[in-house]
């Protein structure tokens, strides 16, 4: 199964995201505080990018199909 364009640009973030909380909640106790608060920070920006794309697909949906 291919995923569309839109799909592709909201599930890979998530995925990454996600296995960056991930490895930072196995090898946190190997990190010092720098490293945890990059992994976290980089799957917030993971999580707001999916977030964003799927906030203009609905938007994009609304404006094309409108209120039926």
């Amino acid at each position: 199964m291919r995923l569309t364009s839109d799909e592709r640009h909201s599930l890979i973030p998530l995925g990454i995201g996600s296995s960056l909380l991930l490895v930072n909640a196995l090898c946190g106790s190997f990190l010092d505080d720098f490293w945890q608060g990059f992994l976290c920070g980089m799957a917030l920006v993971c999580f707001l990018y999916a977030f964003r794309t799927l906030v203009l697909f609905f938007k994009r949906n609304f404006n094309h199909y409108g209120n039926r």
